[in-house]
This record gives structure tokens, sequence and C-alpha cells, in this order.
């Protein structure tokens, strides 16, 4: 049966504009149809166009969308909160938007980066050229994938001493270390280049809980502009336990939250980095050997089954 939702999206979060708006997104991605979402303001407005008195619905079920785990507690999880509570939710991302060659190509063109004419600034890249080879030699599990972003508080100041670190950490060929933004393209294209990494490295906020949608195994880094405020990462990965989560230390020290929000950028601490990424590669080095090794097999068997094809045409 088709299910259709009716959303009232005037939530606000710290008084921020739009906030009703993300709610409306997060309803249309994770239906996978169009037309299935309306908000409650959109149903009345059309009520009140059509001289409506009264709606009614054929089967109308109730429910609160509750923020326990974006926001814990100091003292930890809220009442509520579960292992395993977002695994439904995880694999129903996954079989709405498959991950495939033709899905990751389309995806990484609406969110890679490349640097703009200035050289100091990035944008997204819509032409860059994507080859499926591309993907084949670079399997998720051999993915680094660190999100920007163009706001204050969440723009890395020092972002090239980031990537200097990082490139002598995984250095070999086969590691795949991309940069990526999330302003902008649609929530499926987030999703997928969220689920083609193996570690997904941001600055904490709205973009950095999509790491709960890494692949098994993954690991989520969460660079802190507050050193003192709770590690929000850790809680996702408190109720799924096949997920990874560390934190990155940053230069903001001061204990009140808003206070370091109103600093220009981030400035990561590279000495807590490395140490978060030198682990990560510990973790993760074997996965992407054994990815890398199930590819070239299957391409083998591919050329195998075709030369038998071409000598049985032959005969």
């Amino acid at each position: 049966n088709k299910m259709n939702f009716l959303v009232d999206n005037r939530a606000v979060v710290y008084g921020a504009n739009g906030s009703g708006d993300i709610v409306m997104n997060v309803f249309d991605f994770l239906t996978g149809r169009s037309n299935s979402v309306i908000s409650l303001q959109d149903l009345e407005a059309e009520s009140r166009q059509y001289e409506k008195q009264n709606i009614c619905f054929e089967k109308l079920v109730v429910g609160m969308v509750k923020d326990d785990l974006v926001h814990p507690a100091d003292d930890g999880l809220q009442p509520g909160a579960e292992v395993g509570m977002i695994d439904l939710l995880r694999e129903h991302a996954k079989n709405v938007y498959p991950l495939t060659k033709e899905s990751s190509i389309a995806a990484l063109k609406d969110t890679l980066f490349e640097p703009d004419d200035n050289g100091d600034k990035e944008v997204p890249s819509k032409t860059v050229d994507l080859r499926k080879s591309d993907i084949e030699e670079y399997p998720p599990e051999c993915t680094i994938t660190f999100l920007r972003r163009k706001f204050a508080t969440r723009v890395i100041s020092n972002f090239d001493d980031v990537m200097s670190a990082t490139e002598r950490i995984f250095h070999e060929d086969k590691w795949n270390i991309r940069t990526v933004s999330f302003d902008g393209p649609s929530m499926e294209a987030q999703f997928l280049t969220v689920q083609s990494s193996m570690v997904f490295v941001s600055v904490s906020g709205t973009g950095s809980h999509l790491g709960m949608f890494l692949p098994d195994g993954g690991t989520s880094i969460e660079i802190l502009y507050n050193n003192i405020a709770a590690v929000k990462n850790k809680y996702i990965c408190e109720v799924s336990p096949n997920m990874n989560c560390l934190a990155v230390k940053s230069g903001c020290e001061d204990v009140e939250y808003w206070n370091c929000k109103k600093t220009p950028n981030t400035e990561v601490d590279i000495e807590s980095l490395k140490k978060s990424l030198e682990s990560v590669k510990i973790d993760i080095t074997d996965k992407c050997s054994a990815a890398i090794e199930s590819s070239r097999s299957k391409q083998n068997l591919h050329i195998s089954v075709s030369m038998d094809e071409v000598l049985a045409v032959s005969e």
C-alpha cells in the first residue's frame, strides 16, 4: 500500500532558519518517491483554497520525530535510544538508493570539489571526468572522504595541512582521498557519497551526522570546533556497533559553545588528526586490500569467460 506523509515542519533548531525544510527534505529522501510528502501548512492552505471545512483520512497514524540521539544529554544517551535503532533506517536507505558504479559516478559529479579560479576556495565540480574504471580501482573500502563546508565555524582554515598529513599517512597508490561538498547536492547524492566511503571526515554539524550511513566497518571522524562539547557522532556509534567514531581536536578551547561558533573558521589540531588517521589505517588496510583483490578476481573471471565464449564461437 502506498504511504503518504503529512509533516508539521514548523520545527526550529536553535532558532535556525530553514529547519522545517530540512525535516521535509529528510522525509522526501527516505520515501524515495516524489509527491509522497506534504507539509501540514500546505494542506491547510489547499483546504482554504477549495473552501473545505473538513479533511478526511482513510487511515492516519500519528508520530513524533525526536532528536534524542542527535542532541543527547550530557550524561549519555537519552531514554528511548537503544542499540540497533538506526539499523533498519540504514538498510532501508541502501535498498531505496542502491550503490552501483553508475549511481556512484552520478553522485560524485554532484558532490566532488575542485579549486576555483582563485585557488583559495573550492566549488562543486559539475564537469569532473569520472570513469567507471575510477570506481573499480578505488572501492569504498579504500576511500577516505573529507567534507568541506562554506559556512563559518565549519570552514577548515588549515585544510592544506590537513591534506598533507592525510596524504603522508595514506601514501600508497591504493588509497583514494577525496574532498566533497554537501552545500547544494541532493540528499541522495550525499547518501551515496558517504556509502562509497570507508572513512568520512567532517566538522561537527548536520553534515557529520550523515556518517551514520557509512558501510559496515566504516569510521566517522568528527572535527570538533569546540573541544569541550560532547562528541555527537559517538552516540551514533553507540546505537550502531558496526561503525566506528573518532574525534579530532580543533584550536578553540573556549568552554562556551557559542563562543566557538562565533570564530570565523575551524583550525584542525594536526597531531590529533594524525593519531586518528593512523588508527583508522590499521583498521581498514586489510579491508581495502581484500576489496581490490576481489575486484581483480572478478575482472579476470570476466576476461576468462569472454575468451571461452570466443573459442566456443570459433569452434
